[in-house]
């Protein structure tokens, strides 16, 4: 273990790598010597970049294309995240991520969706050429650290771990937020923030499963419903999200509902949360009743229930009847008016299951974190403390599902590196 860097990291995550990557790049640019500069990453895990291996299923979801103004206003819907993130996300670009990789052997390809995936479907390849990266700029890697305190005691920090302390003259918390636990974000950052008197957001569930008070029904279990609307319901419509929904057996999750869950935590806890699923998004309630109409006019002896196992998985189709109250053999030939007006209900606005929890353990990424008004978005430094940086989910930032969260974490990592190697310059 070093005695002394001249930048400490805290956290080998994506935003800590990058840090790392961003100051050694300014470095150089100024002509300094590697060996002259000590850049030094401690990472809590036995190996750097978890959350990278497990993005994605296992594919990891490298980034989100398109030009950063269109990706930051797609993956952040929060006014504040999209203007604290903007120059961060024009200091280093998606681009110049997929570049880094392609250069080290990583071939991506971006879906229709604009998810950016490598062509092996493997996230092992994407990390492994991250750490060609680290190692090509003379990073020093400190795996199975856990840091118990950082302090300032003089114009150095203080980096305290077990029975050693690391002197280091910039520092770097780039350690994640508290969602998936297991993977070493236990919100160690958080506590490290508030000890130098930040202003913590309470973390809450972002990207994360939405369990329900009674678990759904058996047969609809595994069920995944394509490209539907997934409407949270209180009082009023309190968001909608129209993608794909897996049906669970504790409730739901998929693109729509990761997508969702953090407007149903900030309220499921002070008010009772409905979901409800449209099965058709792109029909007004009077263009689904035409069209209903029109099939009616045209197979009369049809029954009523082949349209709908055309448009759904088999299971769900007795369950949309049920609600509506229509027999399942019903055929258009005598499908009255009422019963016409109830199933397009029904099918706007099918009930799922009333939310019990969005579990914060289960979550991709957090929201909540170190309160933006207190960094500096042009260079991540501490508006409190000189020298002190935050980087990553740490921040009080949480995007959409689909590399947001990734390119935020990259892009925020970067500037702060840079900005910290930018003062041993001078």
């Amino acid at each position: 273990m070093p005695e002394c860097a001249h930048i400490a990291i805290i956290g080998g995550g994506a935003a800590g790598i990058c840090a790392a990557l961003g100051a050694r790049a300014q470095l150089r640019r100024h002509g300094i010597p590697d060996a002259h500069t000590s850049i030094c990453i401690f990472e809590r895990n036995p190996e750097l970049g978890i959350k990278i291996r497990i993005s994605g299923g296992g594919k990891c979801n490298i980034t989100h294309a398109g030009e950063m103004m269109s990706v930051l206003s797609e993956g952040f819907f929060r006014q504040n995240e999209q203007r604290f993130l903007k120059p961060a996300f024009y200091g280093l670009t998606n681009n110049d991520v997929l570049q880094w990789l392609r250069e080290r052997g990583v071939e991506t390809y971006t879906r229709p969706n604009g998810r950016v995936f490598p062509t092996s479907g493997k996230a092992l390849d994407v990390l492994s050429a991250f750490k060609r990266l680290l190692s090509e700029h003379e990073i020093q890697v400190f795996p199975n650290v856990h840091i118990s305190s950082v302090s300032r005691p003089d114009d150095a920090f203080a980096v305290a771990m077990g029975d050693a302390v690391v002197k280091a003259a910039q520092v770097i918390i780039a350690t994640g937020g508290v969602s998936y636990s297991k993977v070493g974000t236990t919100g160690d950052g958080l506590r490290f923030a508030k000890a130098f008197g930040h202003t913590v957001v309470t973390p809450y569930a972002a990207l994360a499963p939405i369990y329900f008070t009674k678990p759904p029904e058996a047969e609809l279990v595994g069920v995944s419903l394509r490209q539907v609307g997934l409407l949270a319901r209180a009082s009023r419509v309190i968001a909608s999200r129209m993608d794909d929904v897996l049906i669970t057996h504790l409730g739901v999750s998929g693109p729509a509902c990761l997508s969702l869950s953090r407007e149903i935590a900030l309220v499921c806890t002070s008010s009772a949360v409905d979901l409800c699923v449209n099965f058709f998004p792109k029909f007004s309630a009077d263009d689904l009743h035409a069209k209903l109409l029109q099939l009616q006019q045209d197979h009369p002896t049809q029954f009523v229930r082949t349209f709908l196992e055309q448009q759904f998985p088999d299971a769900v189709v007795p369950f949309i009847f049920r609600a509506a109250n229509v027999p399942v053999e019903q055929k258009w030939n005598n499908f009255t008016k009422d019963k016409r007006r109830t199933l397009v209900e029904t099918l706007k606005c099918f009930f799922l299951g009333r939310v019990k929890d969005v579990p914060i353990e289960r979550g991709e990424v957090s929201a909540g974190g170190v309160a933006l008004s207190e960094v500096n978005p042009k260079t991540m430094e501490s508006r409190l403390v000189a020298n002190l940086y935050f980087a990553g989910e740490v921040l009080d930032v949480a995007g959409e599902v689909g590399g947001f969260n990734l390119q935020a974490a990259y892009s925020t990592g970067w500037v702060a590196g840079q900005t910290a190697a930018g003062k041993l310059c001078v």
